[in-house]
């Protein structure tokens, strides 16, 4: 499945969370905002790249001992 697919399901789930008065709604509005920054983030670097985003293929950090 496609992740911006699955970060729109995320959004617009959020989007009916914002409509509840009080914390909740507080907080999915700023949930919604990270995920906006995320959307963007994506769609910009497969702009860029021409391919999207592959998280597995980021290399682990080596500890440090």
């Amino acid at each position: 499945m496609n992740p911006l697919l699955i970060l729109t399901i995320i959004q617009a789930a959020l989007a009916g969370l914002t409509a509840i008065k009080g914390n909740v709604g507080m907080d999915a509005q700023i949930a919604s905002a990270f995920v906006t920054i995320i959307q963007n983030g994506m769609a910009a670097y497969q702009q860029a790249t021409g391919q999207p985003l592959d998280l597995t293929k980021i290399p682990f950090e080596t500890p440090v001992k």
